[in-house]
């Protein structure tokens, strides 16, 4: 349309100064100025209805940027971070409250955990009973609304939020892959470890044997998010790489979600293995395999319903064995 407009313009101004000059109103040299001068109009009004529009996506765009600018910060990082204790650290929890947005309910509610080096203790409950949220706070993704965090008797609120995650390690359910190499993968955890740290970092997460059957072995391509492994390869994967980091305290965050049970289980019972001796913190709503760690604590809707070692758990009625019973009951009809 404004195509046809700038036409007919340019048309009419070309007969009205044909005219003009005919009748001696106008100089000939002039008559090029008449005609150009709606083109050269035009052009500049263009690109107007073009800005109305980005105008409006931009003012979109501006709204999302500043909600993220306002919004409250998760955490508060110290001005002046108190010194790492010296290893080895426990980690303890007291009373902790935990919510996601000033207003909101609350997540986690008056929760205790003791993690004395090298105890292995695994967070268990159904869906939105607050393990991911307990996982986050001992990350410094999450600042506690009450309650303390400490580590070794310093409380992390007082950590620099970068000094917390050299200690307290996460291998996540979506652990990212990248699209390059087995090695370079596995080399983010420790960019100066020889091939004897990777093969051994494989072997406790139970996926050596599989790379010595691959033609290119270490340089082996994964592809893009790690499109050519399988699931519980790209777990394992996680696993070794979060084993080279060499973290003081590992935290497992449901690494056996999306996986078949039978996968789901033989990698529970690997990560249990390669991580004796290590403080961990198990978090999976999974419960088969769990007699290998030290204590269970049960969260339900927030707040610690049952704590103990599997043969108590299983031994008491609860939250724990109603759970239980589900799993076993599910499984002939998940196989």
């Amino acid at each position: 349309l404004s195509t046809l407009v700038t036409g007919a313009t340019v048309w009419a101004s070309a007969l009205v100064g044909v005219a003009a000059v005919h009748a001696g109103h106008l100089n000939g040299v002039l008559l090029a100025l008449v005609v150009l001068t709606p083109l050269a109009a035009f052009e500049a009004t263009a690109v107007l209805p073009a800005a109305g529009r980005h105008l409006e996506s931009s003012r979109r765009a501006a709204a999302r940027v500043f909600e993220v600018i306002d919004a409250p910060e998760p955490v508060r990082e110290p001005t002046e971070p108190a010194a790492l204790p010296a290893a080895p650290r426990g980690l303890a929890v007291r009373d902790l409250h935990a919510r996601w947005t000033p207003q909101g309910p609350p997540a986690l509610a008056g929760v205790d955990l003791d993690l004395t080096p090298g105890k292995r203790v695994a967070v268990v409950g159904p869906s939105g009973s607050g393990k991911t949220t307990l996982a986050n706070v001992l990350l410094r993704f999450l600042e506690p609304a009450a309650g303390t965090v400490t580590l070794d008797g310093t409380s992390l609120t007082d950590l620099a939020g970068d000094d917390v995650r050299r200690v307290i390690g996460l291998c996540a359910q979506d652990a990212h892959v990248f699209d390059s190499s087995l090695r370079e993968n596995l080399r983010l955890a420790r960019p100066d470890c020889t091939d004897d740290d990777l093969r051994a970092a494989l072997a406790r997460a139970r996926l050596l044997d599989w790379v010595d059957t691959l033609p290119a072995g270490l340089d082996t391509m994964v592809g893009e998010h790690g499109a050519r492994l399988s699931g519980g390869q790209r777990q394992r994967l996680a696993l070794a790489r979060a084993l080279l980091a060499d973290f003081e305290i590992l935290l497992l965050d449901e690494p056996a979600e999306h996986l078949d049970l039978a996968t789901a289980d033989a990698l529970t019972a690997d990560l249990l293995d390669a991580t004796r001796g290590r403080t961990t913190v198990l978090v999976t709503h999974r419960l088969t395999g769990l007699d290998a760690v030290d204590e269970i604590v049960v969260l339900t809707e927030g707040r610690v319903s049952q704590r103990g070692t599997w043969e108590q758990l299983v031994r008491s009625p609860g939250t724990f064995r109603t759970l239980l019973d589900r799993e076993r009951t599910a499984e002939p009809v998940a196989g």
